[in-house]
């Protein structure tokens, strides 16, 4: 552990022992950035990798420079399916230590297969595709496009999961649990994907079939009945002719029709009337709980529509010549060729960033070599534009003293002669602008009294 004033390494004292500075608090803070790294650790090793994700950021609050939290932070979104997050944290962790770091191998690994970053690019315009199909109701092409991003990389968990709504809008359950499935086994406590287990879980219902008891028959003391006839045995036996039989079966259908209008019918309509409002009910409550649900997901659905938009800008930001992962690639070549004491390749390499693309540190080291290297090649080029001007090769003294000018405009000496050498070379207009500059920068001078003289 290093002093964060000094840069001395620290011993066992709660001083530093070089410049005397109190760093009990710096390295109890680097102490819970390590502890917050092992718990990162722990869970990436269990694939708990949203869970290893919170507390590797937590460990980065405390010390951004802890270039091993960064470097597993960035294979834990590589394993996610999120590329460009685990690029942005490798170039930060290769530009915060260049030397022995494994960053440097995982940028390489990843650039030097020009079709990965195609496949990568690709895989997002497809997501991008199907959220405008979401938008524009056409789930069936949205399903489409992103079974072709899951094949081109099956390590989305995003994609698993807006898949997997998109089957539970149209009830597909299965479907979507297996979907689930898939970004479990990627990120096993993934939150968002248990929240859709669970809606799984609450929206299928189990046919629960009800077996219908028969009735008990009523014990049959004087009468008993015969489908929807009721007939009366009589309690007192005499001897019945035709016609007393006759009279009492047709006694016994009058009473059976009269019990049927009288108590059965209307306890049967009463029955069918509860079972259809409860049924009205059943339905209600279920056609309120899909409401909700789609509403909470459609929610889900415009946040992650978001989400990929701005991870859509950042891949912008990274790929292509004039991309971060580009620029830092340059900065680390200027470093290395000025340690090297090559400070016109280091030049070569700063001249060639946009420094709006670097931030905070990398920013520093940018121009601090700048600073550095831009005397030395002003003089070096200076150097060579007048020997090829004094050797009558015009073309390469404009190409080496435009470059003396742009770094020092107060060189007039360079002035004079880049003015000198369009004007041999047969561009009097341009050698006028430049002769200008001389008379007014430096009046009441050779240089400028000559300049008045050449200038037509």
């Amino acid at each position: 552990m290093k002093c964060f004033k000094c840069g001395c390494e620290l011993s066992d004292k709660d001083f530093c022992t070089s410049c005397g500075e109190d760093v009990r608090v710096f390295k109890k803070i680097i102490k819970i950035s390590n502890m917050h790294y092992n718990d990162g650790l722990a869970k990436a090793d269990v694939r708990d990798l949203s869970g290893a994700v919170i507390s590797l950021r937590q460990s980065l609050k405390l010390n951004k420079n802890n270039t091993q939290a960064r470097n597993l932070l960035g294979l834990v979104y590589y394993e996610m399916g999120e590329v460009v997050g685990a690029l942005s944290e490798w170039v930060i962790s290769k530009n915060l230590e260049s030397s022995k770091n494994i960053a440097g191998d995982y940028i390489r690994a990843i650039q030097s297969n020009p079709n990965r970053l195609e496949t990568i690019n690709q895989t997002i315009k497809k997501y991008n595709q199907a959220l405008l199909y979401c938008k524009q109701e056409s789930e069936d092409l949205a399903i489409i496009q992103l079974k072709k991003v899951l094949s081109l990389n099956p390590n989305l968990v995003a994609g698993h999961q807006l898949i997997a709504l998109l089957y539970m809008k149209h009830d597909e359950y299965e479907k979507a649990g297996r979907e689930l499935k898939k970004a479990l086994k990627i990120d096993t406590t993934n939150t968002t994907t248990l929240r859709y287990m669970r809606e799984i879980e609450l929206m299928v219902e189990k046919p629960v079939v009800n077996n219908a008891q028969k009735a008990k028959q009523r014990e049959e003391r004087i009468s008993y009945t015969s489908g929807n006839e009721t007939i009366i045995q009589p309690t007192v036996y005499k001897e019945n002719n035709g016609i007393s039989t006759v009279i009492n079966v047709i006694i016994g259908l009058a009473i059976g029709a009269a019990l049927t209008a009288f108590l059965i019918l209307p306890a049967k309509i009463q029955s069918m009337q509860s079972e259809a409002q409860q049924s009205v009910i059943d339905y209600s409550n279920q056609i309120s709980a899909k409401t909700a649900t789609i509403t909470d997901l459609q929610a889900q659905l415009d946040t992650a529509n978001s989400q990929l938009d701005e991870k859509s800008k950042e891949l912008e930001q990274y790929v292509g010549d004039t991309g971060v992962v580009e620029v830092y690639q340059k900065l680390l070549i200027a470093q290395k060729a000025y340690n090297d004491n090559d400070k016109l390749t280091a030049y070569d390499a700063l001249s060639g960033i946009d420094s709006s693309a670097l931030k905070d540190e990398s920013l520093s080291i940018y121009e601090s070599l700048y600073s550095n290297v831009s005397t030395t090649a002003a003089t070096t080029f200076y150097d060579a534009g007048k020997k090829a001007y004094q050797s009558g090769d015009y073309d390469t003294a404009i190409e080496n003293l435009l470059k003396v000018v742009q770094m020092d405009e107060t060189n007039g000496n360079a002035l004079y002669i880049l003015a000198r050498s369009y004007q041999k070379n047969g561009d009097q207009e341009t050698a006028n602008q430049y002769f200008e500059q001389v008379i007014e920068k430096f009046p009441n001078t050779e240089m400028a009294a000559d300049a008045k003289i050449n200038k037509h």
